[in-house]
């Protein structure tokens, strides 16, 4: 049986209806009571940060997909805290897994270049994966840049910067590169790994074949939207003014939107990889990602 955390977000609500087409037995940790959905399907009530409920969720269980990302659920003035409660839900939740002999944990983070100075996220997203690592227990982790699916931060950012704004400011993030990858290809990963037993206990960069600085991607969504957008260069990073103004006009959370504005600065390229041969398939361009969602 499967263990599915952060079954009602954006990754983990995707990956719930594809393994219940394959008709796997999963259970849900969800916070509030929920009801079941179709009979492969059932609803546990906890919470990654309550070491007893993980234990009763992890009775049984063989894999855990880990999606948890405390970045923006804490009050005001304590946004910074959420390495800390990051730390403490998967130390929780590997306790919980070894106690009841759970035998792989699957795992989606943030992609990272690792001779460079992290942002905050990224370093706490570094320390979760270090942690599952070093667990005993068996993983296969997927690092991502941007991930072309509306309901994901990063695109929902981008998509709000290029609809809403005319002209766009250009910080020092101008040159920074990026991989990214369409949400269905993603979800493909995160799935059919489960099956592929060369996936265990490895790290994979996952993106589709090209690589753009955030000024080229920005350019290359506003030409496949029909929109003309012009570039203001202006020196220094004005992370917390970008923020705030980017917080008001697109639907995440703004201490989310922060955050990823300060990750601007660390480039997101794969590290060369076998997945071709384990998977069989490419993933989409960028241009075809957006076709995609568009027709959606």
């Amino acid at each position: 049986m499967i263990l599915l955390t952060g079954s009602t977000g954006f990754i983990g609500a995707r990956v719930l209806r594809a393994l219940s087409e394959k008709n796997l037995e999963v259970r849900c940790l969800v916070r509030k009571p929920a009801s079941l959905e179709k009979p492969n399907i059932t609803y546990i009530t906890g919470d990654v940060l309550d070491y007893d409920s993980l234990v009763r969720a992890t009775e049984g269980i063989d894999t855990v997909y880990y999606f948890i990302h405390m970045m923006g659920n804490q009050p005001k003035g304590e946004q910074k805290r959420f390495d800390i409660l990051d730390r403490l839900a998967i130390n929780n939740t590997v306790k919980a897994c070894k106690q009841n002999g759970v035998k792989r944990i699957i795992h989606l983070t943030g992609m990272r270049n690792p001779y460079e100075k992290l942002s905050h996220h990224l370093e706490s997203r570094k320390e979760v994966e270090e942690i599952i690592k070093n667990s005993g227990i068996g993983y296969t982790i997927f690092r991502a840049s941007v991930i072309i699916g509306r309901g994901g931060a990063a695109f929902d950012i981008l998509d709000t910067a290029v609809r809403k704004f005319p002209i766009i400011p250009v910080f020092n993030w101008e040159k920074t590169q990026v991989q990214p990858i369409y949400i269905d290809d993603v979800i493909r990963y995160l799935v059919e790994c489960l099956d592929r037993k060369e996936t265990l206990n490895r790290c994979f960069d996952i993106g589709c074949s090209q690589i753009f600085t955030y000024k080229e991607l920005i350019q290359q969504y506003a030409e496949q939207l029909g929109l003309k957008r012009r570039f203001i260069a202006v020196p220094g990073s004005w992370n917390r003014l970008s923020a705030a103004v980017l917080g008001k006009f697109s639907p995440v959370n703004p201490n989310v939107v922060y955050w990823l504005v300060e990750s601007l600065q660390n480039n997101m390229v794969c590290e060369p990889n076998d997945l071709k041969k384990i998977f069989g398939f490419e993933p989409l361009s960028f241009s075809e990602s957006i076709r995609k969602l568009e027709e959606k």
